[in-house]
């Protein structure tokens, strides 16, 4: 285990307050604070309670704060409808849809090799998982096979990819918690995640790249040039960010025992990638169901039962940690010979039946589940989003934390609305 690892697992819950816990939540009586039903025409949470119903107790009016979809504090575009008692978040309410996209109905009527297209929609700061999963669905329907090549390639700018989305979480996240100059920084090392996707890919965001049975375009050496470039420094800016951030003693007051997700409430919401893994749920689908190059590298899943923010930043840092080990190796093998894409008719026609892709996303758990009647186009495709699962966890924990707590469990989910909202 790392040396940063058994420092942060030694520290996590002796030298700092533990915060709220599942168990200090009976200190609110919250059952005595339900009003009766509100009047018909008027929004409003779930579990509302509007004033102490005691007449001798101190009568305080709650008040409802729309929390986005536009607030600057909020994570995508997420309407969160709280009630506060002071600063006290007492009841939430998720509202979405601001972003919605057709994903599904849409891929009713496209051909398969252009379905990836929506896909880049989904979850938009990680294209590349959405594309590959759908491309894994369609593979293990129409029995392709792939090309060594093309699975080599693929988990280099899946590995690229989850690192950008890292970044553009893990900075935000400072932010959140009043630490403006990583931020700053991780954007620097996103660039170049993005530009060696650029080289590779040819876009920086809807990458349309991963198609049914390998890649659109071979590796090149632009790309590689760019890749060695930036695995030169990547663990160094790493080391860098933990000193300037994850290792401040500030971040650790403001995270430690804030946003506890508990064991069984991770289970029975299905949660899934690096939410379950702080919650003590051991899974990764790169090493418990491997695709992809992954069978051919050597590396760790971090699985921790903090079950708080500092837990969630632990797994995800490591999980950075490890992208760049496999990246490494990766590039040390360097792409297998072949062609980059298999060879498929012009329109593919998959035979009637159903089939389910996966990848470990870079928020959990993406899956493609279609259904086919034998034609060029599904006749029913769902799209499992991991982030959907969280909302309602992060919902659900809200309650009984301070406003400015609440707002960083939130961002600590590491919402993306074009999934939910497909």
């Amino acid at each position: 285990m790392e040396t940063w690892i058994k420092h942060a697992l030694d520290t996590m819950y002796t030298d700092f307050a533990p915060g709220l816990g599942p168990d200090q939540f009976d200190a609110y009586d919250l059952q005595g604070w339900l009003s009766p039903e509100p009047p018909p025409g008027i929004v409003t949470p779930r579990s509302l309670r509007r004033q102490a119903n005691a007449p001798d107790m101190l009568e305080t009016d709650h008040f409802l704060l729309n929390l986005g979809p536009s607030h600057p504090a909020m994570h995508g575009a997420l309407r969160m409808l709280v009630e506060l008692d002071g600063e006290m978040v007492m009841s939430s309410e998720a509202h979405v849809g601001f972003l919605h996209r057709g994903i599904e109905k849409l891929a009713e009527h496209r051909r398969y090799n252009t379905i990836g297209t929506l896909m880049d929609r989904g979850d938009y700061a990680t294209g590349i998982m959405g594309e590959w999963a759908l491309a894994r669905a369609v593979e293990n329907l129409g029995e392709i096979e792939v090309p060594e090549r093309a699975e080599w390639i693929r988990t280099v700018v899946a590995e690229v990819n989850r690192m950008a989305s890292h970044y553009l979480w893990l900075g935000p996240l400072g932010l959140d918690s009043g630490a403006m100059g990583p931020f700053l920084f991780m954007m620097r090392d996103r660039e170049a995640c993005l530009e060696t996707l650029e080289a590779v890919t040819g876009s920086r965001m809807m990458f349309n790249y991963v198609r049914p049975g390998g890649v659109v375009f071979d590796w090149n050496k632009e790309g590689n040039d760019k890749l060695l470039a930036y695995l030169e420094k990547a663990d160094q800016y790493l080391d860098e960010h933990w000193e300037a951030l994850i290792g401040s003693e500030l971040f650790h007051q403001r995270v430690i025992g804030v946003g506890i997700v508990p064991h069984e409430m991770a289970l029975s919401f299905a949660a899934t990638g690096f939410i379950a893994r702080a919650s003590g749920i051991d899974w990764d689908l790169r090493r418990d169901r491997p695709y992809g190059y992954y069978d051919k590298l050597d590396f760790d899943v971090l699985t921790l039962d903090g079950e708080d923010i500092w837990a969630r930043t632990l797994v995800r840092f490591d999980e950075m940690k490890q992208s760049i080990r496999m990246l490494k190796q990766l590039v040390e093998m360097g792409p297998p010979p072949g062609e980059h894409i298999a060879k498929l008719p012009k329109v593919l026609r998959l035979p009637e039946g159903e089939a389910y892709g996966s990848v470990e996303g870079a928020r959990g758990e993406l899956g493609v589940h279609l259904y086919s009647t034998g034609g060029d186009t599904p006749y029913r495709m769902r799209y499992r989003p991991p982030i959907q699962f969280h909302l309602a966890i992060a919902d659900t924990v809200a309650p009984g934390q301070w406003l400015a707590d609440a707002l960083l469990s939130y961002g600590s989910f590491d919402f993306c609305f074009g999934e939910v909202d497909r």
